[in-house]
């Protein structure tokens, strides 16, 4: 428990830094409509088989019985956000508002799951109340907030706001405050409308109309201030060397915009030693049909000890060598790698182990991981190096980027030093 308290308190600053550069830097977010016109281009049906039109600028869900949940998706994925929009629902349909939501092959065949922002007009009346669809349930209800559950009204428009910024949702149902929560399980997602599913044979319509966002941006995607850049797109490769070869030059190519590991020209490292740090790290799996451990292999290694696996698995349970995997240590809490082909994200916070005078290790390496926005793994002990990594010890070491026989792909690398931060007193 220490360390997860220590963790918090190193990343919490950072945050807030990083949300007050989105707004202070450049361009002052603006609104954004989500609907244009009568076409619902870059928007994609899921799940079940409501049907979806546009009349007059209004999004209308039709319902059809017998037929899992439906939802109207964005293409696009957005982080931290502000969202309003207004609803009209039949007295008899539940439905709902999906944010920060995702559909991947692994996670229970591509079923969309994710926050809900609930639409009751029943009795129950949790209108605005925050649901996690398809995974843990209710986070938020409106059991203690009458003056919210009065402020939905059946029959007429309801004005539906919500901001997602950091680990923090806030909802409102016509000017009136409904549900605060502090959550931090998935950072992205797209933004999904809901027909909820029913055995009713007589169709049941909901509608949404003037659908804005104001992107706040996602949320170290860019460096943070104060992060060593190790790649851009520039394909300045001076950060890294070949594993075992100090001072050599990278024998992997940079085409496209990303580096492409070389099958057989070895890992490559950075120059620099890092202990504790944050790291963010893009890439992409090509598919070879070889199948298994042979099919888009690769990983992510921290003191060149201890692996975060890459792999072509998507569709595939957790299992502790698939993607997102701490390699021989702890399959991912969930499955959320993308096919082949898309690029995906790591964003990693590690805590190096501790060794006190004599040598001796007295704490663990630890690691928080999310895969694509979702948290994976929360402050995990790694009790020992991983599969091919270099045996524990107390001096800081490179990160390593592995070669294991398949061309993966990798880009927008940067790593905050926060050991160097915390002795600074950062």
């Amino acid at each position: 428990m220490e360390a997860r308290l220590k963790f918090r308190w190193i990343a919490a600053p950072m945050l807030i830094a990083a949300a007050c550069t989105l707004v202070a830097v450049g361009d002052e977010p603006r609104w954004e409509e989500l609907l244009r016109g009568n076409s619902l281009d870059g928007w994609v049906r899921r799940g079940g088989a409501a049907q979806y039109r546009v009349d007059n600028g209004t999004i209308i869900g039709r319902s059809a019985p017998s037929t899992p949940n439906t939802f109207l998706c964005t293409e696009r994925v957005f982080g931290d956000f502000e969202l309003a929009l207004e609803v009209k629902v039949d007295p008899r349909l539940n439905s709902g508002i999906q944010i920060r939501s995702n559909s991947v092959p692994g996670y229970r065949d591509g079923v969309v799951h994710g926050y809900q922002i609930e639409i009751d007009p029943s009795t129950r009346a949790w209108s605005g109340g925050i649901y996690d669809e398809s995974r843990r349930g209710w986070l938020q209800t409106l059991e203690h907030n009458e003056a919210a559950r009065r402020a939905f009204r059946n029959g007429v428009w309801n004005h539906y706001r919500v901001v997602a910024v950091g680990n923090s949702i806030r909802t409102w149902i016509n000017g009136v405050p409904a549900a605060e929560l502090k959550d931090d399980l998935t950072r992205t997602g797209f933004i999904g409308l809901q027909v909820h599913g029913t055995r009713e044979t007589e169709p049941m319509e909901v509608r949404w109309r003037n659908i804005r966002v104001k992107d706040l941006g996602i949320y170290g995607r860019e460096p943070l201030p104060g992060a060593i850049v190790l790649l851009d797109g520039s394909g300045d490769l001076s950060a890294w060397e070949q594993a075992g070869n100090p001072g050599s030059e990278v024998r992997w190519r940079f085409r496209d915009g990303a580096l492409v590991v070389q099958p057989g020209a070895g890992s490559i490292v950075t120059k620099r030693r890092f202990g504790d740090c944050r790291l963010h790290v893009e890439f992409n799996v090509d598919n070879n049909d070889k199948g298994g451990q042979a099919d888009g292999n690769s990983g992510v290694y921290l003191q060149q000890r201890y692996e975060v696996q890459i792999l072509n698995s998507a569709g595939q349970k957790p299992t502790s060598d698939n993607c997102g995997a701490v390699y021989g240590v702890k399959a991912p809490d969930y499955a959320m790698t993308m096919p082949a082909g898309r690029w995906q994200i790591y964003d990693i916070i590690f805590r190096a182990a501790r060794w006190d005078a004599a040598g001796q290790k007295v704490a663990s390496a630890r690691i928080t991981v999310y895969h694509n926005g979702t948290r994976i793994h929360d402050d995990v002990e790694i009790p020992r190096h991983t599969g091919a990594g270099r045996p524990e010890g107390s001096e800081s070491a490179p990160l390593l980027l592995q070669d294991h026989g398949n061309r993966v792909r990798f880009r927008n690398i940067w790593i905050m030093d926060l050991e160097s931060r915390q002795q600074k007193g950062d």
